[in-house]
This record gives C-alpha cells, sequence and structure tokens, in this order.
C-alpha cells in the first residue's frame, strides 16, 4: 500500500470508527502519526513472520491494540465494519472482555 492508499485508509478507518463511537456517547479519536508509524512498523514486522500476534503490553504503554488480518487488500470502511461488528455480542451490562468482543472491548474504553 503505497502512503497516499495507507494515508486515505487511515482517514476512512478513523471517520467510521468515530461515527460509531458518536452513536454511543463516545469521543471521537484523533490519529496520532507517532501511532500510526509504529504502527506501520509492526504490521509489517507480522507480515514478514506470516503470524499474527499481539505486540507485548510494555511496548504500547496505555494503548490498546486490534489484529486483523485479510486475504486482500479491504477498505477501511470495511475494516472498522468487521470491529464493530462485534457488539452484537457485547454485554453492555458486564461490560470487559469476553469470547467474540475483543476488538469491540478495547475500543470503548474512553480516552
Amino acid at each position: 500500500m503505497g502512503k497516499s492508499a495507507s494515508k486515505e485508509f487511515s482517514r476512512e478507518v478513523l471517520k467510521t470508527h468515530n461515527d460509531y463511537r458518536k452513536k454511543h456517547g463516545a469521543p471521537g479519536l484523533k490519529l496520532c502519526s507517532k501511532l500510526c508509524k509504529d504502527a506501520q512498523q509492526y504490521a509489517e514486522s507480522l507480515a514478514s513472520t506470516r503470524v499474527l500476534k499481539h505486540s507485548p503490553e510494555s511496548s504500547r504503554g496505555q494503548c490498546g491494540e486490534n489484529l486483523a488480518w485479510a486475504s486482500y487488500d479491504q477498505p477501511g470502511k470495511e475494516v472498522s465494519e468487521r470491529w464493530y461488528g462485534e457488539i452484537k455480542n457485547y454485554n453492555f451490562n458486564c461490560p470487559g472482555f469476553s469470547s467474540g468482543t475483543g476488538m469491540c472491548t478495547v475500543s470503548w474504553k474512553l480516552p
């Protein structure tokens, strides 16, 4: 993915993600160039090993991490929709991690 495509992807994920957050009264998020750079480096590392695994928590500080694997390029909106699709399994009465809502759980934490 080239730089302009990567920036467009990031903007599309952010917009779609924030649209979903707004539906639930959660504040919007902003892109952070350092986090984007770190995420890109880690994604390239994962791609080279072809193993999908979370980075060590010590390397991300207080940041959450959502990973997804696809066998084709996906538009940013589609990636966000995959994340949000887990909401059907999320229990707002008992918030937190549960099987089937791992990606959704992290994203509901408010800044």
